[in-house]
């Protein structure tokens, strides 16, 4: 039986049950750990004795006090009699006295900081050797006197339960108030932030539609997510904000995003397909930033047992082994299509996030991170965004990456309009000056500071120079739209790569958010450059120029199959290399001057063949005395195309006349090299 199981059973938090091991001396490192035999007796005791003191304590306070101090003792017997103050108090001191047991986790939270592993064995209260042997576990190996990074600071601590806090900077003239530090770690419960991870095909976005009870993936081109979606959702165990990241290899970059910005990571793995590219670089950004994964093992409705084992084995290759394997990864058999194992899914997804014990502070100023920027008409430009901390509302103004604004409008996941927002609620605003990239970190000001914001960013565009780049003769120039910021950053990597494997690449001259306009056909026409769009259209205007300019518009729905038109574009523009290869050898037996036709070369073909307008060069006793190319090609007085070894043949060559009997000729071909 796990913890977390035990816990449920008795109606106890895990948490409590964690504090209650670590004081009987079991050393358990998580709610998914396999309890031993001595640990559930330990465990069974321990709740019974608990029991039985506020059976005692009940007892002690009925004998001693002369009214019905109003316990419930009996499902038949209720509380008549008001209880007097003094019995009351009696029993609040007796119960607080015995019932309630300090929980060993810490009340000062731990700094996130880089220090020594003996200091932090020391902060958490455990010994040095359980540290280190812990991380040698995760493959970390590390000695008493070495610096832990601040990463690895947060995942020990997460791993013994230890809450965390920022370390305060205090800027020159400032004083730090009282409680400060609690504030910035957070006194209001927030939703979990869960980021859906995985390979291309393997169901993510499936799974979210079974949840939200919707036809995302249907909507979405080619059927894959080339969005960072981002969705609140209630369930039956709790609200959950879920993150959809594609899992094409083009958005490693949103994929990356997501995973800083959730608190869980669900992994959603194929049964049938198993590990993949895909797969194992979203464990790598989950690991890097110390989210805790749950795996989704999708597709078992039509998976063979083997196959399911098969996926189990290559996911322990990559240091998650599952529950059933002895491992601590939380493992939940599903079928996104059908909804098999969901419910155990969300099931898991609540209790870690209650162990996480994730926290915002309302009254904070709301800061947050941008998750996806485009132009949507009718709005302007618009952004999804999830605050950490505080709450925002309709008109307040905002300094975002290098650019700020004003919220003119807030949209939810489900399209319904807002007036005020807080912490893990993705929303979409609208009100921006510019266009923000997506990971920009999002922040309410005042006014003033906007203004001054806005000023300072005119300053620096008045001064920036304004260049057109011109590409060099090596490549192909491209101008680049698309539809969000994402997009286009993923559309960007893909060109690249792409450029690399082939001998005349692509260059980008202009990559851009929105519509083709006129600007972008007038750019291509100057630079002789192609257009590529993903997800947008052409303004009509911009289509009839584009015919008159000659420039050529290429309009994508899918990511992939832009990459297939840019490599077979540049495979048939590629420069043909040709070689001249020797096909044949004369020597010249008569000259013949014939008047108003020239001088023609009576010759023998000794071995190969001689071809009409091949190139052919003269020796004389081996010295070159010429060379040309054959103007006229005769034998037996007829005009033919070729011919070959043993036959006599008579041509005239364009560039040389000044044959003698016995001069040798030696004919060359073109040909494409390999």
């Amino acid at each position: 039986m796990r913890i977390y199981e035990y816990a449920k059973n008795n109606n106890k938090t895990s948490k409590e049950l964690l504090s209650l091991l670590e004081e009987g001396g079991f050393d358990f490192p998580s709610h998914m750990s396999v309890m031993t035999d001595e640990s559930i007796s330990f465990l069974d005791e321990k709740l019974s004795v608990s029991i039985g003191k506020k059976d005692v304590v009940l007892k002690k306070i009925e004998k001693n006090s002369s009214v019905n101090i109003g316990v419930e003792t009996d499902k038949a017997s209720v509380a008549t009699v008001k209880p007097s103050e003094k019995a009351v108090e009696i029993k609040k001191e007796i119960i607080k006295e015995v019932v309630v047991e300090k929980s060993p986790i810490l009340e000062k939270k731990l700094e996130l900081k880089p220090m020594l592993l003996s200091d932090f064995a020391i902060e958490v209260g455990k010994p040095a050797t359980v540290v280190i042997l812990t991380l040698l576990k995760w493959g970390v190996v590390c000695a008493k006197n070495q610096i832990l990074s601040k990463d690895v600071v947060e995942r020990l601590a997460k791993h013994y339960l230890i809450p965390c806090e920022a370390p305060i900077i205090v800027k020159k003239g400032e004083k730090i108030e009282k409680g400060l530090r609690q504030k910035e770690v957070g006194v209001d419960h927030r939703l979990p932030v869960v980021v859906v991870m995985g390979h291309v095909d393997h169901g993510k976005t499936t799974l979210l539609d079974f949840i939200r009870k919707t036809r995302v993936a249907a909507k979405e081109k080619g059927g894959i997510t080339q969005h960072l979606g981002a969705y609140e959702v209630e369930t039956p165990h709790g609200g959950i904000v879920f993150l959809d990241t594609p899992g094409h290899e083009a958005f490693s970059k949103i994929r990356m995003r997501g995973a800083k910005v959730a608190d869980i990571a669900i992994l959603v793995v194929a049964a049938d397909d198993g590990v993949k590219p895909q797969t194992m670089e979203s464990i790598k950004h989950a690991n890097s930033v110390g989210l805790p994964i749950i795996i989704a093992l999708n597709k078992v409705d039509k998976a063979k047992p083997e196959q399911i084992d098969r996926a189990k084995q290559e996911l322990s290759k990559q240091g998650l082994l599952v529950e059933d394997w002895g491992g601590e990864t939380v493992c939940a058999n599903i079928s996104a299509k059908l909804g098999q194992g969901i419910d155990h899914l969300l099931e898991m997804i609540i209790l870690q996030s209650q162990m996480m014990e994730l926290k915002t502070d309302k009254k904070a100023n709301p800061k947050g991170y941008v998750l996806e920027s485009k132009i949507q008409k009718g709005r302007g430009i618009v952004a999804t965004l999830i605050l950490q901390h505080g709450v925002a509302s309709v008109g307040q103004f905002f300094v975002c990456g290098k650019t700020c604004g004003r919220i003119t409008s807030a949209v939810s996941s489900y399209g319904a309009p807002l007036k005020a927002f807080g912490a893990s609620i993705p929303v979409q605003i609208s009100g921006f000056e510019e266009l923000p990239e997506a990971g920009d970190s999002f922040e309410v000001v005042s006014q003033q500071e906007y203004k001054k914001a806005r000023q300072g960013k005119s300053d620096l565009l008045a001064e920036a120079p304004k260049v057109v780049t011109v590409s060099d003769k090596a490549s192909f120039n491209l101008i680049v739209k698309a539809d969000s910021d994402s997009s286009k950053e993923a559309l960007l990597w893909v060109i690249e790569d792409l450029s690399k494997g082939l001998e005349k690449g692509f260059k980008v001259l202009h990559a851009s958010v929105g519509d083709i306009n006129e600007s972008d056909i007038e750019l291509a026409s100057i630079s002789n450059s192609l257009i590529v769009g993903l997800h947008v259209k052409a303004e009509s205007k911009s289509t009839s120029l584009a015919q008159q300019l000659s420039v050529s518009l290429n309009l994508f729905d899918i990511i992939y199959n832009i990459v297939d038109f840019l490599r077979e574009y540049s495979e048939s523009r590629k420069e043909v290399k040709k070689e001249k290869r020797k096909s044949g050898q004369a020597t010249v037996l008569r000259v013949f001057d014939i008047k108003n036709v020239g001088v023609i070369a009576g010759c023998i073909v000794n071995e190969g063949v001689f071809t009409r307008g091949s190139k052919i060069v003269a020796f004389r006793r081996d010295k070159k005395i010429g060379e040309g190319t054959i103007k006229s090609l005769e034998r037996d007085k007829k005009s033919v195309k070729e011919v070959h070894a043993g036959f006599e043949c008579g041509f005239i060559i364009d560039g040389f006349s000044a044959w003698e009997v016995d001069d040798r000729v030696e004919c060359y071909v073109e040909v494409i090299s390999k």
